[in-house]
Parts: structure tokens; C-alpha cells; sequence
């Protein structure tokens, strides 16, 4: 018996759940149409090109909504219970209002558990998609992920430092590159060369029509002009320079290997540890959603459907607003990144929790 209630509970969730999940999705669906469809307009793209754009960017509208329509999948569930005389007639029966809880905090926890899947597969790769039709395709943009950059000095080992005037990641090259390499901090070998060129098939950075300079034990240089020169310098183009960070366009081992170049050159890494955090945190925001739902509906049991809906939406968008607001506080190292990241779950659970016990949930 106990066993067919709690079933009979968690099947309620699902049906809201699918609905809010369509209906959000499709508010950011028209709300991403109406706000790109201008530059859609002006360019010659046709339809399909914009089709596809909104089609790529599907997949994080539900990311961002699954919490939301948790929310109020745990309101329509309760509150179905509620005004059709289930939950009263529940207490009757022995159960505890936390008991007929739960089979909805488990739902919210696979729902938590697809949207981590969804997070770390497919979204990402289809949101950098979407982005290449809309910065590459539809604005032109060829450097929208800033991977050229001008007058940079980059570590390309221990004690060796690289200067280029420009530095064109996607062509893997460097014009006027000035190669710097120490021993026990005094200069030992001085490179200026025109240009620079990595070499995939050796995998070292080969310079072009420069001067090299080597001092020895006296600091007396020694120079000697080269047309071609291949160094001993192997850090690959991706790791000297990072392409622009897409946060919603990265998984969390993605983020995780881009710390671990950033930290490996000395290159400040705040915004990725930051983002690493609220990346492991996401899917909490679907248990704490249900939480907070229940806590609502016991200390507010006589509401309706619209109430609900609005309801859902208000609280599911201030949520993730508080989620951005301590985003920027870590990036801005307001907090640590852990806290950043897991902050807004912990507020919202505790309050959750208050509620649940003010309206006597358990």
C-alpha cells in the first residue's frame, strides 16, 4: 500500500513537470527569436540558417528551465493533493506530510540528474554552434571567439617567455615574436624574429627570418642570423592563449583542463574556478526548487493554477538571478568560488526548510 501511494504521488509530478518544461522553454524559444530575428532580418540568411540557431539553442533553454518547471511540477502535484482532499485524507491514514513529500523530491532529483546529463553533452556543443551561426555566420564576426590578439608576453616554460606583437590562434602564428630564455634568472638565449609558425607535425614553434642572440657565462653575446629556426619551445597555440570562455558553451572537464593551462602559465583563473563551481552546483537548483515548492504550497494551500504558474516563474527567475549575482561576486572575488557556486542552493534550502517546518512539514 505504502509502496502504491508513493508511486501514485511521484506520477503526479511528471505530467506538470513535461508541461512547464515545454512552456518555458518556449518563452525563451520566442523571447531569443524576437530578440535576434533583427539581425536575421538584415542579413540574406534565410530561414533555415535562423530555424537551425534556435534549434542549437533548445538544449540550454532546458538546462535553464528544468529547476523552474520542478518548481511547479512539486505546486500543481501538492496543491492537486490538497484541494482534491488526498492530503488530508493521507494524514488520516498514518502518513507524515514529509513521507508524501519525498517521492517528489525523488523526481526532482532525476530531473536534477538529467539536466547534469544534458549539461555536460550536448548543450554545450550545440549552444557553440548556435553562437558560430549568429556571430560567424549572421554578423560576420571571423574572430568572435578572440582567439588574435595583439602585443601579448606568454610563459612558454620555466624560465623561457614569449613576446608577439600579434598572436592569430587560428592560424597558428606569430608576427614579430621575441623569444626570451633564462638560466638561474640571468638571460641566456635572446630570438627576434619576424614570424613564427607552429609546427603540428613535430610539435615545436618554428621561427622565421630572425636574430639569434646567445650570451655566455660573461654576458658576451654572440649573434647569428637564421632564415628558418626551429626551437625547443612545444607549447601548443591553445594552451599560450585561450579562445574567449563561452560559460554556457563549456562542460565542467572542459572548464576543469582550462584551469589547469591557466594555473600552469601563471595567468589569473578566478572566473574559471567561479564557473567550475556553479557548473557542479547546477543540478542542485532541482531538489532545492522542490523544496522550496512544498514549503509554498503547505504555507500558502489555498492557491489556484495561474497562482501556481506565476508563482513558478517568479520564484524560479529570482532564483536565478541570486545564481548570477554570486556568479559575479566570485568573479569579482567578492567570495571564494565554492561559495559562489553553492550559496544560492544553501540560502534557498534553509529558507525551504524554515518554511516546511512553520507549516509544520515534518
Amino acid at each position: 500500500m505504502n509502496r502504491t501511494f508513493e508511486r501514485y504521488i511521484a506520477r503526479s509530478f511528471w505530467a506538470p513537470f513535461g508541461f512547464g518544461l515545454a512552456v518555458f522553454c518556449l518563452l525563451l524559444v520566442f523571447g531569443s527569436m524576437f530578440d535576434k530575428l533583427n539581425f536575421f532580418m538584415k542579413s540574406s540568411s534565410g530561414a533555415g540558417l535562423f530555424l537551425r540557431y534556435i534549434a542549437y539553442q533548445t538544449p540550454y533553454f532546458a538546462v535553464k528551465m528544468i529547476p523552474i518547471a520542478v518548481l511547479l511540477a512539486v505546486l500543481f502535484a501538492l496543491g492537486g493533493m490538497i484541494s482534491s482532499g488526498e492530503w488530508k485524507a493521507g494524514l488520516a491514514g498514518g502518513w507524515r506530510p514529509l513521507a508524501m513529500i519525498k517521492p517528489l523530491i525523488f523526481c526532482a532529483v532525476l530531473a536534477g540528474a538529467g539536466q547534469l546529463l544534458l549539461q555536460e553533452t550536448v548543450a554545450p556543443e550545440f549552444y557553440m554552434r548556435s553562437e558560430f551561426l549568429f556571430e560567424g555566420k549572421m554578423r560576420g564576426r571571423e574572430d568572435w571567439k578572440r582567439v588574435v590578439k595583439r602585443d601579448v608576453t606568454f610563459s612558454a616554460g620555466d624560465e623561457v617567455f614569449v613576446t608577439a606583437s600579434l598572436f592569430d590562434g587560428r592560424r597558428r602564428l606569430m608576427e614579430r615574436v621575441v623569444l626570451d630564455a633564462y638560466r638561474g634568472g640571468r638571460l641566456f638565449t635572446e630570438v627576434n624574429a619576424r614570424s613564427a609558425s607552429w609546427r603540428a607535425d613535430v610539435g615545436r614553434w618554428e621561427f622565421y627570418d630572425g636574430v639569434e642572440i646567445s650570451y655566455d657565462e660573461d654576458a658576451v653575446p654572440a649573434v647569428r642570423h637564421f632564415p628558418k629556426w626551429l626551437s625547443s619551445v612545444s607549447v601548443p597555440p591553445e594552451d599560450l592563449l585561450l579562445e574567449k570562455l563561452v560559460p554556457d558553451g563549456v562542460h565542467s572537464l572542459e572548464v576543469l583542463r582550462r584551469l589547469r593551462r591557466l594555473e600552469a602559465v601563471g595567468a589569473p583563473a578566478t572566473a574559471e574556478r567561479t564557473l567550475l563551481w556553479v557548473k557542479l552546483a547546477a543540478p542542485l537548483a532541482s531538489p532545492v526548487m522542490a523544496l522550496i515548492g512544498a514549503a509554498i504550497v503547505l504555507l500558502l494551500p489555498r492557491n489556484n493554477k495561474l497562482f501556481s504558474f506565476g508563482l513558478s516563474i517568479g520564484t524560479g527567475f529570482f532564483f536565478w538571478a541570486v545564481i548570477i549575482m554570486a556568479q559575479q561576486a566570485g568573479n569579482a572575488e567578492l567570495v571564494p568560488p565554492a561559495v559562489a557556486g553553492l550559496a544560492p542552493c544553501v540560502i534557498f534550502t534553509l529558507v525551504s526548510l524554515w518554511g516546511l517546518k512553520r507549516a509544520r512539514g515534518f
